[in-house]
Parts: structure tokens; C-alpha cells; sequence
């Protein structure tokens, strides 16, 4: 419903919302047809930039702020060692097969590029950051507004800056290994609903209470 009332706001607008979206080489997340999102994650008008197919892996019961870019593939900056500019991508726009006789889709497939993102279970994306091109955020980690994530973040870390970096761990190794065992982003929803309060205690009492050798 909310998307049909966007089109029709843009279309009352003179603006041609697929279009748009075309020519700007981006999506609204719910939009995305290669993003796949877990349970309960919710976001408030994240976009996903690509050119490429490339997946965008988001887990369970994460939190998207407002103003969240995730840039899924390098759009082909990073295919020549010669040049950053695209030019196959650019100088045959239009074309199936280069002057050489060879297929652009093909050439494109063999190329590796950073592409594709990961994001664990539990996660917060503060508000405005970016999350760049082969990277993987482990689970319950928070990134601060306006981060640059251009690397890996390891689970229940906190990351902030430009670029990002870990400024601390939430737990220490052994509660952050027990969380990620208990798993409780796999509950079903009755079962947390039933045990609501035991989130809002210490984690030490939460893995004291949930753990199971």
C-alpha cells in the first residue's frame, strides 16, 4: 500500500518513479528484488545502489535507520588495473558486443569486483551510514550514524567513522560466543514475547538463564 501511494504521489508530480529510479541506479530496500531480509528487520527508507545482480543478505530483528545507503557492487570502478573509469560499461552503453567482437555480458561476468553484502542478525545501522561492497557485519553489531563501512565488522562490535572502525567490543568472548549459540533471533515469536523481560536484564543473567551446554 505505502509503495502504491508513493507512485501515485510521484505520478500527481509528473515524476515517473520507475524511471527515476532507473536513471539514478538505485532502489528503495523493500523494493530490491535481490535484497532478502530476515524476520522483524525493519528500516525507514534505506536504499540499495547497484549495477550489478548481487545479493544483499540482511538477518533477523535488525534495526535500518533513516538515510541508510547500502552500495552492493563497485559498478565496474575497480575491473581495470589501468583506469578506475568504466569504460566497457560506458563506451558500448548501448551495444551487445565491442569492436573486438566480444560480448559485453560475458567480458563483465569474468571480471571480479567487490560485490555483494552480509549482514548478521540483531544489527543496528545508525543513521546516514554506508555500507560498501563485499562487506559482512557479524551479529548484534552496531554501526554509528554516518559510518563508511569498507570492511568486515566482527559480531556485538560497535563501529563508527570514516572509515569505519571497531571502538569496542560489547561483551567479552565468551558471552558474545554464547549469544551467537543461544540464537534468539530464532525464537519464534511467541517464545520471546513470553520471555520480554529477560531482554531488558544483565546479559550475564540473560546467558546465565538461556544457555544450554
Amino acid at each position: 500500500m505505502k509503495n502504491r501511494l508513493r507512485h501515485i504521489f510521484w505520478r500527481i508530480l509528473g515524476i515517473d518513479y520507475k524511471q527515476t529510479l532507473s536513471i539514478h541506479d538505485y532502489v528503495f530496500l523493500k523494493d530490491d528484488k535481490f535484497s532478502v531480509s530476515g524476520k522483524q528487520t525493519y528500516d525507514n527508507g534505506a536504499i540499495v545502489f547497484r549495477w550489478s545482480e548481487a545479493p544483499l543478505k540482511i538477518g533477523k530483528f535488525c534495526s535500518i535507520a533513516n538515510g541508510v545507503r547500502f552500495i552492493v557492487d563497485e559498478g565496474y570502478h575497480g575491473s581495470s588495473k589501468i583506469t578506475s573509469y568504466p569504460l566497457l560499461n560506458n563506451l558500448y552503453k548501448n551495444e551487445i558486443k565491442s569492436n573486438t567482437d566480444q560480448d559485453k555480458v560475458d567480458f563483465l561476468k569474468n571480471i571480479n569486483q567487490k560485490e555483494g553484502i552480509s549482514i548478521g542478525n540483531d544489527v543496528w545501522l545508525g543513521l546516514g551510514c554506508y555500507i560498501m561492497p563485499g562487506v559482512k557485519i557479524g551479529n548484534g553489531a552496531t554501526i554509528a550514524a554516518n559510518a563508511v563501512v569498507t570492511k568486515d565488522i566482527p559480531d556485538y562490535s560497535v563501529a563508527a567513522g570514516v572509515p569505519a572502525v571497531v571502538i569496542k567490543q560489547k561483551f567479552d568472548n565468551d558471552t558474545i560466543s554464547k549469544l551467537n549459540e543461544i540464537a534468539w533471533w530464532d525464537w519464534d515469536l511467541e517464545t520471546i514475547k513470553n520471555r520480554i523481560e529477560d531482554f531488558y536484564d544483565s546479559p550475564i543473567n540473560f546467558v546465565k538463564k538461556h544457555y544450554i551446554k
